[in-house]
């Protein structure tokens, strides 16, 4: 069977949560999380349904963890489940693989995906919210799809404002942070056809990637787009290929060592010396003879 949202004909009612067990062996729960879908339950209600199996007056959560621990936070008494009966698992194997299913089914949104929803979050706020005033501008308000023309100092104070917004748990939980928010709207700045060009490019997960993309002009940006289409690995390869530069060769391992060594303190290094100490004696002797 599949899991999921509601479907026509589910059993779906509000049960006690003092019903509800949950199965050993289960992730363990983010408590920031939970203190977040609380404070939404109290704000929009519960937007979807766990889902439980029946057995006889309590019930065995399949899955939902989370949103119903975030119930219990919210001082709720029930919480919306699709109720299923037993015989529509084989067996205790197949509970657990609806819920890993459930798990896995969910797509993660990308780095890229994020900055564009975040960027849309934050406009939707100033729409109910009233415009984030920025310092001495007073043009009027510059929506996302001329976002290019604020610049760093304006996009500071508007990831300030909105991060501000939110509990200490949700900034955790969402990673909203003020610098986050402001990551995540630089790169939202790249504009919604740079974002559909490079969606399934690897770099739409690489966010130091896109935020070495965003720091190009935007008639460049085109350029290092198409470098990546046409296989170039990374942003740097894709300027050293328009610019007709050699490729960068990777630092040796000794020299990257080299740089992490030089920057320990002296007590790392003298320890680092002690666990090398036979191979430092045999360099030595190496140079004598």
């Amino acid at each position: 069977m599949t899991t999921g949202a509601a479907r026509p004909g589910d059993d779906v009612r509000h049960i006690d949560t003092l019903l509800i067990d949950v199965p050993e062996g289960r992730r363990v729960l983010d408590p920031d999380w939970v203190s977040t879908l609380a404070a939404d339950f109290r704000l929009r209600g519960q937007q979807t349904a766990i889902e439980l199996i029946q057995r006889g007056d309590r019930f065995q959560l399949v899955y939902g963890a989370h949103r119903l621990d975030a119930a219990k936070v919210a001082e709720w008494t029930s919480i919306r489940a699709i109720v299923r009966q037993p015989g529509e698992f084989i067996s205790a194997a197949q509970v657990k693989l609806a819920e890993i299913v459930e798990n896995f089914m969910r797509r993660e949104l990308s780095v890229l995906d994020r900055a564009f929803d975040v960027a849309a979050w934050r406009e939707i706020f100033e729409a109910v919210n009233g415009e984030v005033k920025r310092g001495g501008d007073r043009r009027g308000k510059q929506s996302l799809k001329s976002e290019t023309l604020i610049d760093d100092a304006q996009l500071d104070a508007l990831s300030s404002v909105f991060a501000d917004n939110f509990t200490v748990a949700a900034q955790k939980a969402l990673r909203l942070s003020k610098a986050a928010v402001f990551r995540s709207l630089k790169i939202a700045r790249l504009g919604e056809h740079a974002r559909q060009r490079i969606s399934l490019l690897s770099i739409a997960d690489n966010q130091t990637e896109l935020l070495a993309l965003c720091e190009e002009p935007s008639a460049r940006q085109a350029l290092i787009i198409d470098k990546l289409l046409d296989g170039a690995v990374s942003v740097a390869d894709a300027i050293g290929i328009i610019d007709n530069l050699a490729p960068e060769q990777p630092a040796a391992v000794w020299e990257r060592m080299s740089e992490r060594f030089a920057r320990l303190p002296s007590a790392d290094q003298h320890q680092f010396f002690t666990l090398h100490e036979d191979a430092i004696l045999q360099w030595v002797a190496s140079r004598k003879a």
